[in-house]
Protein backbone atom coordinates (compact mmCIF):
# COMPACT_ATOMS: atom_id res chain seq x y z
CA UNK A 1 0.00 0.00 0.00
CA UNK A 2 1.50 3.41 -1.22
CA UNK A 3 1.51 6.56 1.62
CA UNK A 4 -1.51 7.91 -0.45
CA UNK A 5 -3.27 4.78 -0.28
CA UNK A 6 -2.88 4.56 3.61
CA UNK A 7 -4.06 8.83 4.35
CA UNK A 8 -7.10 7.84 1.94
CA UNK A 9 -7.94 4.41 3.71
CA UNK A 10 -7.57 6.48 7.20
CA UNK A 11 -9.81 9.44 6.10
CA UNK A 12 -12.48 7.17 5.43
CA UNK A 13 -15.26 6.21 7.86
CA UNK A 14 -15.86 2.58 8.66
CA UNK A 15 -19.26 1.44 7.76
CA UNK A 16 -20.99 2.05 10.78
CA UNK A 17 -20.42 6.06 11.22
CA UNK A 18 -21.50 6.81 7.46
CA UNK A 19 -24.86 8.83 6.71
CA UNK A 20 -27.12 8.54 4.14
CA UNK A 21 -29.21 11.33 3.35
CA UNK A 22 -31.93 10.93 0.59
CA UNK A 23 -35.30 12.65 -0.53
CA UNK A 24 -38.58 11.45 -1.55
CA UNK A 25 -41.86 12.60 -2.06
CA UNK A 26 -45.46 11.19 -1.30
CA UNK A 27 -48.86 12.11 -3.14
CA UNK A 28 -51.67 11.63 -1.17
CA UNK A 29 -54.87 12.75 -3.05
CA UNK A 30 -53.80 16.02 -4.95
CA UNK A 31 -51.23 16.61 -2.16
CA UNK A 32 -47.55 16.15 -2.98
CA UNK A 33 -45.34 15.87 0.50
CA UNK A 34 -41.75 16.01 0.03
CA UNK A 35 -39.54 14.49 2.89
CA UNK A 36 -35.81 14.01 4.06
CA UNK A 37 -34.31 11.13 4.90
CA UNK A 38 -31.16 9.47 6.84
CA UNK A 39 -30.16 5.89 7.49
CA UNK A 40 -27.33 5.45 10.02
CA UNK A 41 -25.97 3.92 12.25
CA UNK A 42 -25.70 5.22 16.09
CA UNK A 43 -23.31 4.17 18.52
CA UNK A 44 -24.28 2.21 22.04
CA UNK A 45 -22.13 2.69 24.96
CA UNK A 46 -21.39 0.60 27.91
CA UNK A 47 -18.92 2.21 30.85
CA UNK A 48 -18.40 4.71 28.09
CA UNK A 49 -16.71 1.91 25.76
CA UNK A 50 -18.85 1.67 21.89
CA UNK A 51 -20.45 -1.61 22.37
CA UNK A 52 -23.02 -1.84 19.65
CA UNK A 53 -24.13 0.20 16.51
CA UNK A 54 -28.05 0.97 15.77
CA UNK A 55 -29.40 1.33 12.74
CA UNK A 56 -32.21 3.21 12.17
CA UNK A 57 -33.77 5.15 9.32
CA UNK A 58 -35.16 8.82 10.01
CA UNK A 59 -38.07 10.56 7.91
CA UNK A 60 -38.82 14.07 8.40
CA UNK A 61 -40.84 16.67 6.71
CA UNK A 62 -40.49 20.26 6.50
CA UNK A 63 -44.21 21.27 6.89
CA UNK A 64 -43.23 22.56 10.85
CA UNK A 65 -40.23 23.26 12.42
CA UNK A 66 -38.65 20.78 14.49
CA UNK A 67 -39.95 22.21 18.04
CA UNK A 68 -44.01 21.47 17.10
CA UNK A 69 -44.13 18.73 14.60
CA UNK A 70 -44.57 15.33 16.21
CA UNK A 71 -41.77 12.41 16.27
CA UNK A 72 -42.08 8.71 16.57
CA UNK A 73 -40.14 6.16 17.29
CA UNK A 74 -41.59 3.09 15.53
CA UNK A 75 -40.10 -0.69 16.22
CA UNK A 76 -41.11 -4.42 15.88
CA UNK A 77 -40.85 -6.79 18.22
CA UNK A 78 -39.68 -10.60 18.34
CA UNK A 79 -37.90 -10.70 20.47
CA UNK A 80 -35.34 -10.34 17.39
CA UNK A 81 -37.88 -8.78 14.45
CA UNK A 82 -36.28 -5.84 12.69
CA UNK A 83 -38.55 -2.60 11.94
CA UNK A 84 -39.36 -3.13 8.32
CA UNK A 85 -42.87 -5.13 9.14
CA UNK A 86 -43.98 -1.62 10.02
CA UNK A 87 -41.29 0.42 8.00
CA UNK A 88 -42.60 -1.14 4.44
CA UNK A 89 -46.04 -2.56 5.61
CA UNK A 90 -47.65 0.28 7.33
CA UNK A 91 -46.26 2.91 8.40
CA UNK A 92 -43.60 4.48 5.90
CA UNK A 93 -43.80 6.58 2.84
CA UNK A 94 -42.99 3.55 0.89
CA UNK A 95 -44.62 -0.08 1.38
CA UNK A 96 -44.78 -3.86 0.33
CA UNK A 97 -47.73 -4.21 -2.05
CA UNK A 98 -50.39 -6.97 -0.62
CA UNK A 99 -53.41 -7.97 -2.28
CA UNK A 100 -56.58 -6.05 -0.63
CA UNK A 101 -57.48 -8.75 1.35
CA UNK A 102 -54.14 -8.98 2.89
CA UNK A 103 -53.25 -12.34 0.95
CA UNK A 104 -49.44 -12.50 -0.56
CA UNK A 105 -48.55 -11.43 -4.25
CA UNK A 106 -45.71 -13.55 -5.92
CA UNK A 107 -42.12 -12.78 -5.59
CA UNK A 108 -40.53 -10.51 -6.46
CA UNK A 109 -41.47 -7.20 -3.97
CA UNK A 110 -43.33 -4.56 -5.45
CA UNK A 111 -42.81 -1.68 -3.81
CA UNK A 112 -45.90 1.48 -3.94
CA UNK A 113 -46.21 4.88 -2.23
CA UNK A 114 -47.87 4.25 1.17
CA UNK A 115 -51.20 6.46 0.86
CA UNK A 116 -52.29 5.71 4.22
CA UNK A 117 -48.42 6.29 5.60
CA UNK A 118 -47.90 8.23 9.01
CA UNK A 119 -45.87 10.67 7.31
CA UNK A 120 -48.67 13.78 6.90
CA UNK A 121 -49.14 13.78 10.83
CA UNK A 122 -45.53 12.58 12.39
CA UNK A 123 -41.67 12.56 11.36
CA UNK A 124 -40.62 9.15 12.13
CA UNK A 125 -37.58 7.30 12.75
CA UNK A 126 -37.72 3.36 12.53
CA UNK A 127 -35.48 1.31 15.08
CA UNK A 128 -33.86 -1.68 14.26
CA UNK A 129 -32.89 -3.40 17.83
CA UNK A 130 -29.31 -5.09 18.13
CA UNK A 131 -29.13 -8.07 16.24
CA UNK A 132 -31.78 -7.08 13.76
CA UNK A 133 -31.88 -5.31 10.39
CA UNK A 134 -28.09 -3.48 10.16
CA UNK A 135 -27.77 -3.08 14.16
CA UNK A 136 -24.71 -5.33 15.25
CA UNK A 137 -22.48 -5.87 18.54
CA UNK A 138 -19.05 -4.23 17.95
CA UNK A 139 -16.38 -6.89 18.75
CA UNK A 140 -14.11 -6.08 21.71
CA UNK A 141 -10.41 -5.68 20.31
CA UNK A 142 -9.46 -9.32 22.27
CA UNK A 143 -12.60 -10.85 20.45
CA UNK A 144 -11.84 -9.13 17.38
CA UNK A 145 -10.17 -12.55 16.11
CA UNK A 146 -12.91 -14.82 17.14
CA UNK A 147 -15.46 -16.54 14.03
CA UNK A 148 -18.62 -14.89 15.77
CA UNK A 149 -17.13 -11.85 17.64
CA UNK A 150 -19.52 -8.78 17.46
CA UNK A 151 -22.80 -11.40 18.44
CA UNK A 152 -22.74 -11.84 21.53
CA UNK A 153 -25.69 -12.08 23.78
CA UNK A 154 -25.38 -8.27 26.19
CA UNK A 155 -28.48 -6.38 24.58
CA UNK A 156 -30.63 -9.90 24.05
CA UNK A 157 -32.29 -9.03 27.71
CA UNK A 158 -35.51 -7.50 28.52
CA UNK A 159 -34.20 -5.41 30.71
CA UNK A 160 -31.20 -4.06 28.58
CA UNK A 161 -33.27 -3.88 25.75
CA UNK A 162 -35.47 -1.19 26.83
CA UNK A 163 -32.16 0.58 28.53
CA UNK A 164 -30.62 0.46 25.26
CA UNK A 165 -34.06 2.29 23.70
CA UNK A 166 -33.67 4.38 25.82
CA UNK A 167 -30.67 5.21 25.34
CA UNK A 168 -30.50 5.59 21.54
CA UNK A 169 -33.39 8.17 21.78
CA UNK A 170 -31.89 10.52 24.17
CA UNK A 171 -29.21 10.35 21.83
CA UNK A 172 -31.17 10.82 18.87
CA UNK A 173 -33.24 13.63 20.65
CA UNK A 174 -29.76 15.05 21.24
CA UNK A 175 -28.36 14.88 18.22
CA UNK A 176 -30.97 16.21 15.94
CA UNK A 177 -32.37 19.23 17.94
CA UNK A 178 -35.56 17.37 19.30
CA UNK A 179 -36.17 17.90 22.44
CA UNK A 180 -38.78 20.56 21.38
CA UNK A 181 -40.91 18.00 19.57
CA UNK A 182 -43.98 16.06 20.85
CA UNK A 183 -42.85 12.95 21.37
CA UNK A 184 -44.88 9.59 20.49
CA UNK A 185 -43.85 5.57 20.62
CA UNK A 186 -45.26 2.82 18.07
CA UNK A 187 -44.64 -0.59 18.96
CA UNK A 188 -45.74 -4.00 17.03
CA UNK A 189 -46.37 -7.40 19.32
CA UNK A 190 -43.31 -7.44 21.42
CA UNK A 191 -42.44 -3.95 20.58
CA UNK A 192 -45.89 -3.04 21.94
CA UNK A 193 -44.89 -4.28 25.36
CA UNK A 194 -41.28 -2.46 24.82
CA UNK A 195 -43.80 0.86 24.29
CA UNK A 196 -46.35 -0.11 27.55
CA UNK A 197 -42.74 -0.37 29.69
CA UNK A 198 -41.27 2.58 28.01
CA UNK A 199 -44.58 4.66 28.55
CA UNK A 200 -43.08 4.93 31.87
CA UNK A 201 -39.57 4.19 31.93
CA UNK A 202 -38.80 6.90 29.48
CA UNK A 203 -40.64 9.49 31.39
CA UNK A 204 -38.20 8.28 34.11
CA UNK A 205 -35.24 8.88 32.46
CA UNK A 206 -36.96 12.51 31.45
CA UNK A 207 -38.16 12.09 28.41
CA UNK A 208 -41.69 13.41 28.05
CA UNK A 209 -44.27 11.64 25.99
CA UNK A 210 -47.33 12.43 23.79
CA UNK A 211 -48.82 9.22 23.24
CA UNK A 212 -47.92 5.43 21.92
CA UNK A 213 -49.72 3.24 20.06
CA UNK A 214 -49.63 -0.97 21.27
CA UNK A 215 -50.04 -2.71 17.96
CA UNK A 216 -50.62 -6.27 18.62
CA UNK A 217 -49.20 -6.18 21.70
CA UNK A 218 -48.38 -8.03 24.76
CA UNK A 219 -49.19 -6.49 28.06
CA UNK A 220 -49.23 -9.47 30.42
CA UNK A 221 -47.55 -12.60 29.79
CA UNK A 222 -49.57 -14.91 31.91
CA UNK A 223 -51.52 -15.49 29.43
CA UNK A 224 -48.75 -16.44 26.06
CA UNK A 225 -46.55 -18.56 28.57
CA UNK A 226 -49.64 -20.26 29.92
CA UNK A 227 -49.85 -23.94 30.18
CA UNK A 228 -52.52 -26.08 28.53
CA UNK A 229 -54.34 -26.51 32.16
CA UNK A 230 -54.81 -22.42 32.50
CA UNK A 231 -58.83 -22.26 31.54
CA UNK A 232 -58.17 -18.21 31.47
CA UNK A 233 -55.99 -18.18 28.66
CA UNK A 234 -57.97 -20.76 26.75
CA UNK A 235 -61.15 -18.52 27.02
CA UNK A 236 -58.88 -15.27 25.82
CA UNK A 237 -58.00 -17.02 22.80
CA UNK A 238 -62.16 -18.10 22.29
CA UNK A 239 -63.30 -15.20 20.54
CA UNK A 240 -60.34 -15.30 17.86
CA UNK A 241 -61.01 -18.56 17.41
CA UNK A 242 -64.66 -17.97 17.07
CA UNK A 243 -63.91 -15.28 14.44
CA UNK A 244 -61.66 -17.82 12.27
CA UNK A 245 -64.57 -20.43 12.24
CA UNK A 246 -66.91 -17.51 11.04
CA UNK A 247 -64.60 -16.42 8.29
CA UNK A 248 -64.27 -19.59 6.89
CA UNK A 249 -68.18 -21.19 7.68
CA UNK A 250 -67.61 -23.32 10.47
CA UNK A 251 -69.26 -21.35 13.33
CA UNK A 252 -72.87 -22.38 13.97
CA UNK A 253 -73.27 -19.69 16.34
CA UNK A 254 -73.17 -17.17 13.88
CA UNK A 255 -76.37 -15.55 12.12
CA UNK A 256 -76.83 -14.87 8.58
CA UNK A 257 -77.03 -11.02 9.02
CA UNK A 258 -75.04 -10.40 12.68
CA UNK A 259 -72.66 -8.19 11.88
CA UNK A 260 -68.85 -9.29 12.91
CA UNK A 261 -68.51 -7.06 16.29
CA UNK A 262 -72.11 -8.32 17.42
CA UNK A 263 -70.83 -12.10 17.09
CA UNK A 264 -67.79 -11.34 18.51
CA UNK A 265 -69.28 -9.51 21.74
CA UNK A 266 -71.22 -12.25 22.19
CA UNK A 267 -68.35 -14.81 21.85
CA UNK A 268 -66.61 -12.71 24.66
CA UNK A 269 -69.55 -13.35 26.67
CA UNK A 270 -70.01 -16.86 26.53
CA UNK A 271 -65.99 -17.09 27.09
CA UNK A 272 -66.10 -15.87 30.31
CA UNK A 273 -69.39 -16.29 31.00
CA UNK A 274 -70.57 -19.85 30.33
CA UNK A 275 -67.48 -21.36 29.05
CA UNK A 276 -64.36 -20.08 31.78
CA UNK A 277 -67.13 -21.73 34.51
CA UNK A 278 -67.76 -25.23 32.80
CA UNK A 279 -64.33 -25.87 31.82
CA UNK A 280 -62.82 -25.04 34.79
CA UNK A 281 -65.02 -27.67 37.23
CA UNK A 282 -62.78 -30.51 35.25
CA UNK A 283 -64.24 -33.53 36.52
CA UNK A 284 -66.72 -31.90 39.49
CA UNK A 285 -68.88 -31.45 36.51
CA UNK A 286 -71.42 -33.92 35.74
CA UNK A 287 -71.25 -36.11 32.23
CA UNK A 288 -74.65 -34.71 31.19
CA UNK A 289 -73.06 -31.30 31.55
CA UNK A 290 -69.72 -32.21 30.07
CA UNK A 291 -71.44 -33.13 27.01
CA UNK A 292 -73.29 -29.90 26.80
CA UNK A 293 -70.43 -27.57 27.35
CA UNK A 294 -68.63 -29.47 24.70
CA UNK A 295 -71.54 -29.41 21.90
CA UNK A 296 -71.95 -25.83 22.19
CA UNK A 297 -68.02 -24.90 22.56
CA UNK A 298 -68.12 -27.03 18.95
CA UNK A 299 -70.46 -24.72 17.73
CA UNK A 300 -68.91 -21.63 18.68
CA UNK A 301 -65.26 -22.87 16.85
CA UNK A 302 -66.03 -25.36 14.25
CA UNK A 303 -64.22 -28.18 16.10
CA UNK A 304 -65.74 -31.43 16.86
CA UNK A 305 -66.85 -32.51 19.89
CA UNK A 306 -64.38 -35.29 19.24
CA UNK A 307 -61.62 -33.07 18.78
CA UNK A 308 -62.45 -30.55 21.75
CA UNK A 309 -63.04 -34.00 24.07
CA UNK A 310 -59.78 -35.27 23.04
CA UNK A 311 -58.14 -31.67 24.07
CA UNK A 312 -60.04 -31.17 27.29
CA UNK A 313 -62.15 -28.68 25.52
CA UNK A 314 -58.86 -25.95 25.76
CA UNK A 315 -57.13 -26.94 22.01
CA UNK A 316 -53.52 -24.80 21.38
CA UNK A 317 -53.63 -22.70 18.65
CA UNK A 318 -51.78 -25.24 16.55
CA UNK A 319 -54.45 -27.55 17.44
CA UNK A 320 -56.92 -25.43 16.27
CA UNK A 321 -55.31 -24.38 12.76
CA UNK A 322 -54.25 -27.97 11.64
CA UNK A 323 -58.08 -28.79 12.77
CA UNK A 324 -60.50 -26.56 11.44
CA UNK A 325 -59.86 -27.35 7.89
CA UNK A 326 -58.43 -30.53 8.14
CA UNK A 327 -61.70 -31.69 5.53
CA UNK A 328 -59.86 -30.07 3.16
CA UNK A 329 -56.18 -30.80 3.88
CA UNK A 330 -55.88 -27.26 4.57
CA UNK A 331 -53.74 -25.31 7.68
CA UNK A 332 -54.32 -21.95 9.12
CA UNK A 333 -52.17 -19.08 9.54
CA UNK A 334 -51.19 -18.48 13.52
CA UNK A 335 -50.76 -15.05 12.56
CA UNK A 336 -53.83 -14.72 10.74
CA UNK A 337 -56.28 -17.60 10.64
CA UNK A 338 -58.73 -15.94 8.63
CA UNK A 339 -55.74 -17.25 5.68
CA UNK A 340 -55.67 -20.71 4.73
CA UNK A 341 -52.92 -23.07 2.79
CA UNK A 342 -52.69 -26.29 1.66
CA UNK A 343 -51.29 -28.44 4.26
CA UNK A 344 -47.53 -29.78 2.48
CA UNK A 345 -47.61 -33.19 4.85
CA UNK A 346 -52.13 -33.68 5.75
CA UNK A 347 -51.23 -37.13 6.83
CA UNK A 348 -48.21 -36.39 9.52
CA UNK A 349 -48.80 -36.25 12.72
CA UNK A 350 -48.01 -32.81 13.28
CA UNK A 351 -47.64 -29.57 11.13
CA UNK A 352 -44.00 -29.74 9.47
CA UNK A 353 -44.51 -26.64 7.50
CA UNK A 354 -44.15 -22.83 7.57
CA UNK A 355 -46.96 -20.46 8.77
CA UNK A 356 -49.09 -19.63 5.94
CA UNK A 357 -48.92 -16.03 6.67
CA UNK A 358 -45.39 -15.43 8.07
CA UNK A 359 -43.48 -17.38 6.50
CA UNK A 360 -44.74 -15.84 2.71
CA UNK A 361 -44.66 -12.33 4.64
CA UNK A 362 -41.13 -12.90 4.91
CA UNK A 363 -39.86 -13.18 1.43
CA UNK A 364 -41.48 -9.82 0.21
CA UNK A 365 -40.38 -7.63 3.34
CA UNK A 366 -36.61 -8.90 3.22
CA UNK A 367 -36.60 -8.39 -1.04
CA UNK A 368 -39.33 -5.44 -0.60
CA UNK A 369 -36.61 -3.62 2.98
CA UNK A 370 -33.24 -4.66 1.43
CA UNK A 371 -34.61 -2.50 -2.19
CA UNK A 372 -35.59 0.28 -0.32
CA UNK A 373 -32.65 0.80 1.77
CA UNK A 374 -30.11 0.33 -1.05
CA UNK A 375 -31.82 1.18 -3.65
CA UNK A 376 -33.41 4.13 -3.29
CA UNK A 377 -31.86 5.11 0.41
CA UNK A 378 -28.39 4.62 -1.25
CA UNK A 379 -27.47 2.65 1.96
CA UNK A 380 -24.23 0.90 0.63
CA UNK A 381 -23.35 -2.07 3.43
CA UNK A 382 -22.05 -5.41 3.02
CA UNK A 383 -23.99 -6.39 6.16
CA UNK A 384 -27.32 -8.82 5.72
CA UNK A 385 -30.30 -7.44 6.19
CA UNK A 386 -32.05 -9.65 9.07
CA UNK A 387 -35.76 -9.00 9.22
CA UNK A 388 -36.38 -11.97 12.08
CA UNK A 389 -33.27 -13.51 13.78
CA UNK A 390 -34.26 -16.74 15.45
CA UNK A 391 -31.00 -16.66 16.81
CA UNK A 392 -31.92 -13.60 18.71
CA UNK A 393 -35.07 -15.02 19.72
CA UNK A 394 -33.98 -18.61 20.71
CA UNK A 395 -31.00 -16.80 23.14
CA UNK A 396 -33.07 -13.64 24.39
CA UNK A 397 -32.84 -13.53 28.60
CA UNK A 398 -36.49 -14.00 29.83
CA UNK A 399 -36.07 -14.38 33.27
CA UNK A 400 -35.86 -11.40 35.85
CA UNK A 401 -33.46 -10.93 37.67
CA UNK A 402 -35.19 -9.16 40.39
CA UNK A 403 -38.01 -11.45 41.09
CA UNK A 404 -36.50 -14.90 39.73
CA UNK A 405 -39.47 -15.56 37.59
CA UNK A 406 -39.24 -17.32 34.36
CA UNK A 407 -41.15 -14.76 32.49
CA UNK A 408 -40.79 -10.49 32.52
CA UNK A 409 -42.83 -8.48 34.38
CA UNK A 410 -46.12 -7.11 33.03
CA UNK A 411 -46.84 -4.06 31.33
CA UNK A 412 -49.91 -3.03 32.29
CA UNK A 413 -48.81 -0.90 35.80
CA UNK A 414 -46.02 0.72 34.31
CA UNK A 415 -48.59 1.97 31.75
CA UNK A 416 -51.05 3.14 34.81
CA UNK A 417 -47.89 4.65 36.55
CA UNK A 418 -46.55 6.37 33.19
CA UNK A 419 -50.17 7.59 32.72
CA UNK A 420 -50.21 8.80 35.93
CA UNK A 421 -47.05 10.89 35.23
CA UNK A 422 -48.66 12.78 32.14
CA UNK A 423 -51.72 13.17 32.20
CA UNK A 424 -52.21 14.58 28.90
CA UNK A 425 -50.73 11.59 27.04
CA UNK A 426 -53.36 10.11 24.77
CA UNK A 427 -52.75 5.53 24.54
CA UNK A 428 -54.09 3.80 21.87
CA UNK A 429 -54.60 -0.43 22.17
CA UNK A 430 -54.62 -2.01 18.35
CA UNK A 431 -54.96 -5.79 17.44
CA UNK A 432 -55.95 -7.50 14.51
CA UNK A 433 -59.20 -10.03 14.99
CA UNK A 434 -57.83 -13.37 13.67
CA UNK A 435 -54.43 -12.74 15.21
CA UNK A 436 -53.86 -15.95 16.97
CA UNK A 437 -50.40 -15.10 18.63
CA UNK A 438 -51.60 -12.22 20.50
CA UNK A 439 -55.54 -12.33 20.66
CA UNK A 440 -57.15 -9.83 21.08
CA UNK A 441 -58.97 -10.51 23.90
CA UNK A 442 -56.32 -10.27 26.02
CA UNK A 443 -55.49 -7.14 25.52
CA UNK A 444 -58.91 -5.66 25.71
CA UNK A 445 -59.64 -7.63 28.93
CA UNK A 446 -56.50 -6.18 30.70
CA UNK A 447 -57.58 -2.69 29.13
CA UNK A 448 -61.06 -3.21 30.90
CA UNK A 449 -59.51 -4.44 34.05
CA UNK A 450 -57.02 -1.82 34.23
CA UNK A 451 -59.73 1.19 33.11
CA UNK A 452 -61.70 -0.18 36.55
CA UNK A 453 -58.54 -0.03 38.67
CA UNK A 454 -56.94 3.08 37.61
CA UNK A 455 -58.59 6.29 36.55
CA UNK A 456 -56.08 7.36 34.35
CA UNK A 457 -56.41 3.95 32.15
CA UNK A 458 -60.02 5.10 31.62
CA UNK A 459 -58.62 7.38 28.41
CA UNK A 460 -56.76 3.93 26.40
CA UNK A 461 -58.56 3.42 23.50
CA UNK A 462 -59.12 -0.15 22.02
CA UNK A 463 -59.53 -0.58 18.65
CA UNK A 464 -59.83 -4.03 16.64
CA UNK A 465 -59.61 -4.46 12.62
CA UNK A 466 -60.04 -7.48 10.44
CA UNK A 467 -56.77 -8.99 9.53
CA UNK A 468 -54.19 -11.24 11.65
CA UNK A 469 -51.16 -10.24 13.50
CA UNK A 470 -50.35 -7.30 10.97
CA UNK A 471 -53.99 -6.88 10.42
CA UNK A 472 -52.23 -3.42 8.17
CA UNK A 473 -51.92 -5.62 4.78
CA UNK A 474 -55.42 -5.33 3.97
CA UNK A 475 -56.40 -2.90 2.82
CA UNK A 476 -59.59 -1.38 4.78
CA UNK A 477 -57.75 -2.03 7.93
CA UNK A 478 -54.63 -0.28 7.05
CA UNK A 479 -57.11 2.75 5.86
CA UNK A 480 -58.97 2.50 9.20
CA UNK A 481 -56.28 1.96 11.33
CA UNK A 482 -53.88 5.54 9.80
CA UNK A 483 -57.21 7.66 9.99
CA UNK A 484 -57.32 5.94 14.27
CA UNK A 485 -53.87 7.14 14.59
CA UNK A 486 -54.10 10.34 12.81
CA UNK A 487 -57.30 11.06 15.52
CA UNK A 488 -55.17 10.53 18.12
CA UNK A 489 -52.42 12.96 17.24
CA UNK A 490 -54.57 15.34 16.54
CA UNK A 491 -56.05 15.18 19.88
Amino acid sequence: MTDTDSKQAASTPPESLKTYDSKGSLTIGKQRLAYQVTAAWQPMFVADKKKAELFHTYYRTGAKSAGTRPLTFVFNGGPGAASAYLHVGAVGPVRVQCNKDGTLPPAPARLVENKESWLPFTDLVFIDPIGTGLSRTVPDDKDDKKPNAGDDTYYWDVAKDLESLCEFISAFLSKHGRWRSPIYLAGESYGGYRSARLVRMLQEKGVGLSGATLISPVLEWDNLFASRFNTLAAAIRLPSYAAAARFHGRSKQAGARESLATFLKRAETYALGDYLPAFTQGSRLSAVDRKKAVAELAEWVGLTPEDLERHDGRPSILTFCRELLRDQEQVLGLYDASYANDDPLPAADSFSGVDPTLGGLDRLYTMGTNAHLRENLGVDSERPYTLLSMDVNRKWQWASKTSGEPVPPGASEDVAVGLSMNPGMKLMVVHGLYDLITPYFDSKSFVEQLAQSSPMAREIEFKAYEGGHMFYMWEKSRKAFTEDVAKLYEN
